[in-house]
């Protein structure tokens, strides 16, 4: 299945496996390996953004368009070699934020969700995408191990959310933070966020500091703790510009009347 604006969607397949340092991993495994699994996951990560796309412009949702999305979506497992039941079992967690996506739509919304559990979701794609990568180059947990990356999926993340925030007043995307400003408003919200980053902070640094800051944990460690300013910066610059205006046309808000 492709869509009209396929090379929009591999040029934000290009950017997210760059920030999140995808590409990097895909350096490591060295020139001769990185262009067929490139290839490979390109094209599984376009099939999930296909779905993406359905949901975040799509209301009332068709359960036979949805099937179209997920026939893509496990054909792009063929080069994996998976069972059925593997690619199920891999699949689970892009079915799980599927349905906090449909459970807008009975007005069941994201800020019910805790923090960690929505942006633990939220991040299935790309763990998916480094997952893979993983299993079929072993040698990467040389460099660092794939748990390692949980700190910094969740920052960026919300790095992603907070960044959002204006151009996803027009779709129904499950944006936490965009949803937190309208049901509670950007000061409580800022609040709640300020929160949950520095104890994601603390948790990482603890982590990193047990586990040896030494070689590319070191870099990886480096990289998190960034994006973690750079993420309270940002969060801080948005909740003090916040256009009431233009939140007030959010296509989301008028669901929730």
């Amino acid at each position: 299945m492709k869509h009209k604006n396929e090379t929009l969607i591999k040029s934000k397949i290009d950017e997210l496996f760059a920030y999140r340092r995808l590409t990097e991993l895909f350096q490591w495994i060295g020139l001769k390996n990185e262009h067929a699994i490139k290839t490979h996951l390109v094209e599984l990560q376009y099939q999930i953004y296909l779905l993406d796309d359905y949901l975040e412009t799509t209301w009332p949702l068709d359960q036979s368009a949805l099937d179209g999305f997920w026939k893509g979506i496990r054909s792009a497992f063929k080069p994996f070699a998976l069972s059925e039941n593997e690619i199920d079992r891999q699949l689970k967690e892009i079915r799980n934020y599927q349905r906090i996506e449909s459970d807008c739509r009975i007005r069941l919304w994201p800020t019910e969700i805790s923090f960690k559990e929505f942006y633990t979701t939220k991040s299935c794609d790309v763990r998916l995408i480094r997952h893979l990568l993983y299993t079929t180059h072993p040698s990467l947990k040389a460099f660092c191990s794939e748990k390692s990356w949980v700190y910094y999926d969740l920052i960026t993340e919300i790095n992603d959310d907070i960044t959002d925030v204006y151009e996803d007043l027009k779709t129904y995307n499950a944006n936490r933070f965009l949803i937190s400003i309208l049901r509670k408003g950007h000061l409580r919200t800022r609040e709640e966020y300020v929160r949950f980053i520095s104890k994601v902070a603390y948790q990482a640094e603890t982590y990193f500091k047990t586990n040896h800051i030494v070689g590319e944990n070191a870099q990886l460690f480096e990289w998190t703790t960034e994006r973690m300013l750079e993420t309270l910066d940002l969060l801080h610059a948005t909740t003090n510009t916040i256009d009431h205006k233009l939140f007030a046309e959010s296509w989301l808000l008028e669901k929730m009347k």
